[in-house]
């Protein structure tokens, strides 16, 4: 009669008090099968990602990798940032250059004088300069009008005789009424 009662209590999904542990019950809602899922399926999942997962070898050899990337990259920033500050001094090493290293336009022309004459005492530097390169005794008007700040030229009107191998700055000084050495005034 015991044994009808173990067989009896199986089929219905009931358990009998030895077969407890032994057995695992049919009723898919029980906490203690939703525990062993559970773990089967955490102890698999970390088991995919372990074999998943690379040697440590070839994690240190990814990381030797992105550091150098990182590390060219940061070479070409310096190098480009270099070349521009080192691009800069050229440009204005030159610029300083044209302005303050004042040459004659034709140094062999000594005996060369073109008359030039300024009517107005309130003309401008730009008109100025358009002249004397029209006349041949300047190259650059830009430069001519940059020197002329500099040496705060103030013109006279006047006739004067000037030479393509004066200086920018003797110009200046002639077309001002500081030196009449070369360039005869006549009024």
């Amino acid at each position: 009669m015991a044994t009808e009662r173990n067989t009896d209590r199986r089929s219905t999904g009931m358990r009998s008090r030895n077969n407890i542990n032994r057995e695992p019950a049919n009723n898919s809602g029980t906490i203690r099968n939703n525990l062993e899922r559970y773990r089967s399926d955490s102890v698999s999942a970390v088991k995919a990602r372990q074999s998943s997962r690379r040697p440590e070898s070839q994690v240190r050899r990814a990381n030797q990798k992105a550091q150098k990337k990182q590390r060219t990259k940061k070479l070409i920033i310096r190098l480009a940032v270099t070349l521009f500050v080192i691009l800069i001094c050229v440009a204005c090493f030159l610029f300083t250059y044209r302005v303050f290293y004042d040459t004659p336009l034709d140094e062999e022309a000594v005996d060369v004088k073109v008359e030039f004459t300024i009517t107005d005492p309130e003309v401008s530097d730009e008109e100025i300069a358009e002249q004397l390169v029209e006349v041949g005794v300047i190259k650059d008007a830009r430069l001519y009008k940059l020197r002329t700040y500099i040496y705060d030229a103030n013109y006279i009107p006047g006739t004067y005789k000037l030479s393509p191998s004066y200086s920018t700055e003797k110009i200046i000084n002639i077309l001002s009424g500081y030196d009449y050495s070369d360039g005869t005034m006549e009024e």
